[in-house]
């Protein structure tokens, strides 16, 4: 019993040193702000490529916030892409009255394409964008004014090819901003934003709600055919570019972008299943790092520091009571601790004591995640079952 105390105190201490790293990690992060009072010089022309499929919540806020952009030299051209709801509809009524806007029936999906990949290729192909500069959102996002602007003169500044940004995560429902946080987290203890900005390193990440790339380098990295057959489309096609000579950027937008990927738990499971392993690279030794820091860092403090308030407010004494109160003081710090990032993240602090369920919850995601991706099963996501590569709808390869 001695000993399970000194480990709760040296992962109290481990605590101490992450919640300083993550400091400097948060103060080193690249940001992307709008510039205010100041007036961006002439940019060059941009293509905006939304694939959408089943959108109607969500397609006119996104191009009502695309067509207020303080960047006017711009095109979107929406991918209808065989849904069944009135997405197409409702682009087709906007792009009546705005000719910037056109809408494009994407053709039947053809086998070894993901629906997002074959969505964006005939954006590319049938649409017949004019910018020299394309710019790929996801139908759920919504863009302030600078959203273009801002992305577009940092890449022309830091003379790279392509930029991607991570939105504010907006969430309504209680398991939303109960699990998104986690979510996140977990991706950016594995993606760190100084490695992915090095050119001298091989890390690599992107975005998909927001992926700006030169027309030439995507052109030259092969666009989205290259990398059709990948559920973890963005990262690969910053792979892609990265590979053939371009220079890859990412950074923290959340004053730019705003998004709400999921409504319910059904869709936010779903979804995170889609891709959780494959963020970690389907790598289970990622797995295994993943959910032992889940096990020592949340679910242990929070274990041990439960079970010494129970034993203070029975009688019982594992420890010396000097000992219980220490443990409930670790559990209380690692909560403010998580409490904390998650304020300076705006991702709802207020659910920062919830974190352990929300971790272990992760933890089952990345489990299915990884169990079904390996057993070539697939999963379900807006009515169709993604495969990742070049598997069949039989998990063969």
């Amino acid at each position: 019993m001695i000993s399970l105390f000194w480990i709760t105190v040296g992962i109290g201490a481990l605590w101490l040193v992450l919640f300083a790293g993550s400091l400097l990690q948060i103060k080193r992060m690249p940001r992307i702000r709008p510039a205010r009072g100041a007036s961006h010089g002439r940019l060059p022309r941009v293509s905006v490529i939304i694939p959408a499929r089943n959108e109607e919540a969500n397609i006119i806020t996104c191009l009502e916030s695309l067509l207020s952009q303080d960047h006017t030299d711009i095109e979107v051209i929406v991918v209808d892409d065989g849904s069944e709801d009135k997405t197409a509809d409702l682009v087709a009524r906007v792009a009546r009255g705005d000719y910037r806007v056109r809408l494009v029936s994407a053709e039947e999906l053809p086998a070894g394409w993901m629906g997002k990949c074959h969505a964006i290729h005939q954006g590319v192909t049938r649409g017949r964008p004019s910018g020299e500069w394309l710019l790929f959102v996801d139908a759920d996002t919504v863009h302030e004014s600078q959203s273009i602007s801002a992305p577009l003169q940092v890449a022309i500044d830091r003379g790279v090819d392509m930029i991607s940004i991570i939105p504010h995560l907006e969430a309504g429902s209680f398991w939303e901003r109960l699990m998104q946080p986690t979510m996140a987290a977990l991706i950016s203890m594995f993606n760190n934003p100084a490695r992915i900005n090095n050119p001298d390193l091989p890390d690599v990440f992107a975005n998909g709600q927001f992926i700006m790339v030169r027309r030439e380098a995507y052109e030259r990295a092969g666009g989205h055919e290259a990398v059709r057959g990948k559920v973890l489309e963005d990262v690969e096609l910053a792979r892609a570019v990265v590979a053939s000579g371009g220079r890859n950027f990412f950074a923290m937008g959340r004053d730019l972008l705003t998004t709400r990927m999921y409504t319910s738990l059904k869709s936010l499971s779903e979804g995170w299943s889609k891709n959780f392993f494959m963020i970690l690279q389907s790598r289970l030794p990622k797995v295994v790092l993943a959910g032992c820091a889940v096990v020592i860092l949340s679910l242990w403090p929070a274990l041990v520091g439960l079970g010494s308030l129970v034993a203070l407010g029975t009688g019982w004494r594992p420890w010396p009571t000097a000992w219980l109160w220490a443990a409930v003081g670790i559990y209380a710090l690692v909560t403010s601790f998580q409490a904390t990032l998650r304020g300076l993240n705006r991702w709802y602090p207020r659910y920062a004591f919830l974190a352990p369920l929300a971790n272990a919850m992760a933890m089952w995601i990345l489990l299915r995640s990884a169990r079904r991706h390996r057993a070539g099963s697939g999963v379900s996501w807006k009515g169709r079952v993604v495969f990742d590569d070049k598997e069949d709808a039989d998990g063969k390869k």
